[in-house]
Formats: C-alpha cells, sequence, structure tokens
C-alpha cells in the first residue's frame, strides 16, 4: 500500500513539474516499441489519477485483510511478474498511441495468486474466490478508461506463478524426504 501512495505521488509531481519525464515512466506503447522498455516495470508503480490510487489502495487493503501477506516477500514478485504480463499483453492488443499507468495489473495478480494458491493448497474449487474475483473484474472494468488487459494479464500471470510457487513447494518437500 506505501509504494501505491508513493508511485501516487511521484505520479502527480513529475506530471506537473516534469511532464518528459512522467511520459517516460508511464507505459506509451510507442515509447515502449522505441526502446523504452523500462515504462513496463516503472509505469506499474506510478500513476497521476486520484481514482486509480484509491481503489488500487483500497483494494490492497482488502487483499491484506482477506488473505494477510501469508506469501511473504515472494508477493512483490507477484506484484511486479503480474505487472508486467499485463503490461506485455497492453502492448501486444492496444495501439502504439495508448498510455497506461497503475498497479491494477500487479494487484489482479495478488488477488488471482492467493485464490489459486488456497484452491491448490485445499485442493479444492473455491466457488467463493472465483466469483470474488470476477465481480472486482468487472466492476474495476466498468470505469472509463480501465486497462482491462492488464487485468487479464495480470490474473493470468497470478494463478501461473501460484501453480509454480505450489509445484516448488512440492519439490523442495519431496528433495528433504529423500
Amino acid at each position: 500500500m506505501i509504494f501505491i501512495l508513493i508511485g501516487f505521488l511521484i505520479g502527480i509531481i513529475t506530471y506537473t513539474y516534469s511532464p518528459y519525464l512522467f511520459s517516460l515512466l508511464i507505459q506509451i506503447n510507442y515509447l515502449v516499441l522505441r526502446g523504452n522498455y523500462t515504462a513496463l516495470v516503472t509505469s506499474i508503480f506510478v500513476t497521476n489519477s486520484f481514482t486509480d490510487f484509491i481503489f488500487n489502495f483500497f483494494s490492497m487493503g482488502v487483499i491484506y485483510y482477506l488473505f494477510g501477506s501469508k506469501a511473504g516477500k515472494y508477493e512483490y514478485l507477484v506484484f511486479v511478474i503480474s505487472g508486467v504480463v499485463g503490461n506485455i499483453l497492453t502492448l501486444a492488443f492496444f495501439s502504439p498511441f495508448v498510455a497506461s499507468a497503475g498497479a491494477s495489473g500487479g494487484i489482479f495478480g495478488i488477488l488471482s495468486f492467493y485464490i489459486a494458491d488456497d484452491m491448490l493448497e485445499f485442493n479444492r474449487i473455491d466457488r467463493n474466490g472465483i466469483i470474488l474475483l470476477i465481480i472486482v473484474f468487472v466492476l474495476s472494468d466498468i470505469i472509463p478508461n480501465v486497462n482491462y488487459v492488464a487485468h487479464i494479464g495480470g490474473i493470468l500471470a497470478g494463478v501461473l506463478l501460484a501453480i509454480t510457487r505450489r509445484r516448488l513447494l512440492s519439490i523442495f518437500r519431496e528433495n528433504r524426504n529423500i
């Protein structure tokens, strides 16, 4: 949640005092295609939209309330990888003249990671978790100018990272018992 607040403050400051720097921090597909690859990561953390900030900040609070931070530091990796996957899909499916910024792809990655991880841990389908994910996805994507492709990318990455984590934990446990 602190990173979301800091990213919003950086977004407001750079947008106000250095729009050129702001344009390098957010993902503008044309600039990424011309070599500004760092924007695939920086745009996850930076936004100048108060609405985006409030929704992302609140969403992380709800996720922490529901799941705690049981993945520990791995959660940061989930956030960044999910955000980057969402940004790569944005690059692939939107025009070069599209700009995108904000943490929601990473947040959807964390939410889907925890839902999938719980299902894998308890070896059951969690209908409530799936319904929650669908409701959050639909509600967030009815807001104008929301990057639903980044949300889908975050969801896919979060699920894949949960599967990967569970598989690695299983391998580790098996090797430990040898």
